[in-house]
């Protein structure tokens, strides 16, 4: 999955005018990959396959600022030239089959990242749009597949930590070799990965990390591992909810057996995106490793299903360009709502169709851009490409729907398509008229009204929504009952949520009853409603609302501590003594709610302030993740500007691997140093600094 647009250039890797792809196919990589923490570098060797099928004059492989050695083809030393893009080599090879192999070194800046602290790290990458020639040599162009074989080699010390990592990389563990080097006190682990059948190398993946696993087998008899760090084994459950199900499910609903011999998940820590479906193995980030509270507020269920959806959807087949990118995005959207259809129910399903339109609508009034177009927004290939499926489903029917992807799928198995691949199979199932249906779904960005009108009459729910949000100026007197009677029922939580907003800013002579109904409810949502539209909350429902100090979601906790707080200072030293012990899910956001508002509300005479500031400052430092280090600035930084832990933090900051954490450090920096004494105390900092903080410090300076 990923939540941005595919930019592909083919003329950068020069295949369109040096080395076509019939000229030279490249069917194979045998590589060895020594990824190293302490240096953030990563070495290797390469062992490359290739058949020369016509006349050419240059051998190029994708390979960003890397420095080589040992360049051997056809088991001959050959000369070579290497830019900051490629490797190149001019002869040596012949028509027909060809071998290539190299040492590489590379310090790579994107696509393989080395997160935490020596005693705690993660290696792990994402190579969708920023290649994964950054750290293996290999291809930027989505169309040329290979098979791949990764060997991984780990490195611990044999006192402090032996046998604690575990490297992962795409297709089955074929073999574990360890040696210990005696003089070093350390060991080396190499962990062999092997594929038998060709993907692009945008989805080769590797990750290191101290994790745990459990494996299922699939009712098709497909190995299911699912990782996890050991301290979250009791989140094992919780994070893989509905797992097995999920895979049966959709291999199931898709109709093609499910393509690879194996699949995996790992969550990392700080990954860029919800998740990554790198063939075989994908990585996912650590904010959905949750617990049976935080289940509540965030599943991994959908990104689940979409990641696993990919695997048939991009990976068995992939579009040729971003141009047609929705056929990947479309598609594993489309069947992961499919997916939370079998697990939630219709209504769910209609709703999240319902919520998607409203996107779809609202962005249209400014994006021009259709679906099928290289520029196209998130927006378009993610929710407007599965509302184009589902539309496209629910004229030609189910079983003509699944017997068109069947025929897709398995004709353009390990290929690569364009939209008019997969039109001309529904043409050739159905008298649809896809003519039309491009026009009007793929090369306009206009708002399919009518379509998707026609499509959401079929769910009585979403039609009785539509009908409660068009009552919304009616007088209140007037729904009273009809308001009771909803909240009172077991109705699909957006009706009630919607009488909730409707009954926002009414006397509580007229609401009281009604959102005691709500309070007194057992459906997280609908107390989720209640916690973030009732804030300031009416004397005689303080009782009611307090009781959701206890509700099993941290979401509702956190926005009621906060109302309460500001509501009923004079009862402060309760709720902190009730919120005293929360942490919180993976962010910590609601121990980081507790400690920003305590430190609001107490003096620093406060038998705890010394302590729990402290712990604040500490959740900005590079032990935790982004999710957690920018609430935890947000407070920190508002509250104790001059702190020097806290301005060292920010500085370091700066270098994340993550955008967001980076931007918002630079944005804030840059506020901080208007302030002169702040300014003195960040240039003071400057030789304390690494070379690079140092250097971005100092551009920021001036």
């Amino acid at each position: 999955m990923r939540f941005y647009t595919l930019l592909l250039s083919l003329f950068a890797t020069g295949f369109l005018w040096a080395q076509p792809p019939v000229s030279v196919d490249f069917t194979a990589l045998k590589a060895t990959v020594f990824p190293n923490f302490d240096t953030k570098e990563v070495s290797g060797h390469c062992q490359f396959t290739f058949t020369v099928k016509a006349p050419t004059d240059t051998l190029r492989i994708d390979a960003k600022n890397m420095r080589f050695s040992l360049m051997m083809l056809n088991g001959k030393a050959v000369e070579y030239n290497a830019n900051e893009r490629q490797l190149l080599l001019y002869t040596g090879f012949k028509k027909g089959k060809n071998r290539l192999s190299f040492n590489y070194k590379a310090r790579p800046k994107q696509a393989l990242y080395f997160v935490g602290t020596s005693d705690d790290y993660q290696i792990w990458t994402q190579g969708q749009g920023k290649y994964t020639s950054h750290w293996l040599p290999s291809f930027d162009d989505v169309n040329e597949k290979l098979t791949f074989s990764i060997s991984v080699t780990t490195l611990e010390n044999e006192v402090a930590n032996p046998n604690r990592l575990t490297a992962l990389s795409n297709g089955e563990l074929v073999k574990k070799e360890s040696f210990r080097a005696i003089q070093e006190g350390k060991i080396y682990t190499t962990w062999n990965y092997r594929m038998k059948k060709p993907m692009a190398s945008y989805l080769v993946m590797l990750a290191v990390g101290n994790f745990a696993v459990k494996s299922e087998t699939s009712a098709s008899g497909i190995p299911l591992e699912s990782y996890f760090q050991p301290k979250d084994a009791d989140k094992w459950a919780t994070t893989y909810w509905h797992n097995e199900r999920i895979f049966n499910f959709l291999e199931k609903e898709i109709g093609v057996k499910y393509p690879w011999r194996i699949y995996r998940q790992i969550p990392v820590r700080d990954f860029l995106y919800a998740g990554m479906e790198n063939t075989t193995s994908t990585l996912f980030a650590q904010d959905y490793v949750v617990d049976s509270i935080a289940v509540n507020d965030k599943n991994y269920c959908n990104v689940n299903a979409h990641e696993l959806a990919h695997q048939w959807f991009g990976d068995l087949i992939t579009a040729q360009s971003g141009k047609h990118h929705w056929l990947q995005e479309g598609f594993a959207t489309y069947y992961a709502l499919l997916a939370e259809k079998e697990l939630f129910g219709e209504d769910y399903f209609y709703y999240q169709l319902y919520r998607n339109a409203n996107l779809i609508k609202a962005a249209a009034k400014n994006d021009t851009v259709p679906i099928l177009h290289e520029k196209a927004s998130s927006l378009s290939y993610y929710q407007k490409g599965a509302w184009a499926l589902h539309y496209l489903r629910d004229q030609v029917g189910k079983k003509v729907f699944d017997r068109i992807v069947k025929a897709y799928l398995k004709k353009y198995a390990f290929k690569n398509v364009v939209t008019a691949d997969f039109l001309a199979v529904v043409q050739h199932y159905s008298d649809f008229d896809t003519e039309a249906f491009q026009q009007r779904w793929l090369e306009s960005y206009k708002y399919p009204e009518a379509d998707i009108n026609q499509c959401l009459a079929k769910s009585a729910t979403i039609q009785a929504l539509v009908q409660l949000q068009k009552e919304r100026s009616l007088p209140l007197e007037n729904k009273l009952s009809r308001f009771t009677t909803l909240l009172a029922s077991k109705a699909f939580w957006p009706l009630q949520a919607e009488v909730l907003f409707q009954l926002k800013g009414h006397p509580i002579a007229q609401t009281e009853a009604l959102y005691r109904l709500a309070l007194h409810g057992d459906n997280i949502d609908v107390l989720t409603a209640v916690s973030e539209l009732l804030t300031d909350i009416p004397e005689p429902l303080k009782a009611s609302y307090e009781t959701l100090l206890q509700a099993p979601s941290y979401e509702v906790r956190g926005n009621a501590l906060v109302h309460l707080l500001k509501r009923f200072p004079n009862d402060r030293m309760r709720y902190f003594e009730i919120a005293k012990d929360w942490r919180g899910a993976n962010d910590l956001g609601l121990r980081i709610a507790y400690l920003g508002a305590y430190l609001v509300l107490m003096s620093e005479t406060s038998p705890d302030y010394a302590s729990l500031k402290a712990e604040l400052i500490d959740f900005t430092s590079p032990r935790y993740e982004s999710v957690t280090r920018i609430p935890a600035f947000q407070q920190a930084v508002s509250l104790f500007p001059q702190e020097k832990t806290v301005l060292k933090n920010l500085v370091n900051a700066t270098q994340h691997p993550k955008w967001q954490l980076v931007k918002y450090a630079r944005d804030t920096i840059r506020k901080l140093i208007k302030q002169e004494a702040l300014r003195e105390r960040f240039m003071a900092l400057i030789p304390e600094l690494s070379t690079d903080e140092k250097t971005e410090l100092q551009r920021l300076l001036k």
